[in-house]
């Protein structure tokens, strides 16, 4: 099994709400240092931060050869999109 966690380190979502809502600083919603591949490890799953495609793909390859879950943090874009 695998798991792929997109790391943008904001909660997007909300943040574009708040954008459309007009409510600047709503807290809560930058999520920064969270070491997902460190809590991956702690639960008894295989996991890796992979940054560019290559390094992805060769993941994803070796995780479906595992017997356990692994997850796989990928960093995106932190840029918030309209709702509208």
């Amino acid at each position: 099994m695998q798991i792929v966690v997109m790391r943008n380190e904001t909660y997007c979502i909300l943040t574009s709400f708040a954008v459309l809502e007009q409510t600047p600083g709503f807290p809560g919603i930058d999520i920064p240092g969270i070491d997902i591949v460190s809590l991956a490890r702690g639960y008894g799953c295989d996991a890796a931060r992979v940054e560019d495609i290559d390094a992805i793909k060769k993941a994803a390859i070796e995780a479906w050869k595992k017997q356990k879950p692994t997850v796989l943090e990928i960093p995106i874009s932190a840029q918030v999109s309209p709702l509208i």
